[in-house]
């Protein structure tokens, strides 16, 4: 006089995984909304950094926004040693020539 164990349906199954789904798919946008925005103010008195190996040529084509430089680091086996940031110079501009979107 064992009773059977009660099964959910199948349509049930997927009712739920749906509903998982669609949780699991939202739940980082609304963490994203209790996340306070990082502080700009932090970000402009420190200079970016490049680290590169000496004797390489770095071309800095745009400077970080808020006028802090950048600051190149060459780095040696023994150690490293820095330099001051080189001359920003603006991006190239290309064109595809006369050429016209197609229609």
């Amino acid at each position: 006089m064992d009773a059977k164990k009660k099964r959910f349906s199948r349509s049930t199954v997927r009712a739920l995984a749906w509903a998982a789904g669609g949780v699991a798919f939202a739940v980082p946008w609304v963490a994203f909304e209790f996340v306070p925005p990082a502080a700009a103010s932090a970000q402009a008195t420190s200079p970016q950094v490049i680290v590169v190996p000496t004797g390489s040529k770095v071309t800095v084509l745009s400077a970080p926004a808020g006028g802090a430089g950048v600051k190149v680091i060459h780095s040696t086996s023994s150690g490293t040693t820095t330099a001051t940031a080189p001359t920003v110079k603006s991006a190239p501009v290309t064109t595809t020539g006369a050429s016209a979107p197609p229609p």
